[in-house]
């Protein structure tokens, strides 16, 4: 997956958030973008800029100030947001990544948030799409706990 590579050439720590963590976890949901949750530190900054390169992408573009996200636009077929150290819900990279997955997709490996995690901050987070895919994100996190248990 070029995602993956892309990652692992720049050196990037990432943690997959959003609906394709959501499918990532088995939930039934699309996705149009790619959501990544990073540090905010220099070196890491210097990171996606090469992350960005390597995916044919434009440098790190502010998005909406009050979502404090940037976008890269790029030769994935959609678009890649960041966002740093926090996401709604209170969860910070340390607790998103203590909670994450790693997936093997193609011959590479992302680290994936928790089900949990993505539902929560979906839940803080209250915009219309985010509310609309709740219930089916329940419903897979309730299927999931019964099948491990």
């Amino acid at each position: 997956m070029e995602l993956g590579r892309a990652l692992r050439v720049a050196k990037l720590e990432a943690i997959v958030i959003g609906n394709l963590a959501s499918m990532l976890n088995g939930a039934p949901v699309t996705t149009q973008d790619i959501d990544l949750l990073i540090r905010d530190t220099r070196l890491d900054r210097r990171k996606l800029i090469r992350f960005a390169e390597e995916i044919g992408g434009s440098a790190p573009m502010p998005g909406s100030e009050r979502r404090k996200v940037e976008w890269i636009e790029g030769s994935l077929a959609v678009p890649v947001g960041i966002r740093y150290d926090r996401i709604a819900g209170g969860l910070t990279f340390s607790s998103v990544r203590s909670h994450a997955q790693v997936v093997a997709v193609g011959d590479e490996t992302l680290r994936v948030a928790a089900l949990a995690d993505v539902i929560r901050s979906k839940q803080a987070a209250g915009r219309p799409a985010d509310r609309a895919v709740l219930p089916m994100l329940r419903d897979t996190l309730a299927v999931k706990k019964k099948l491990e248990g």
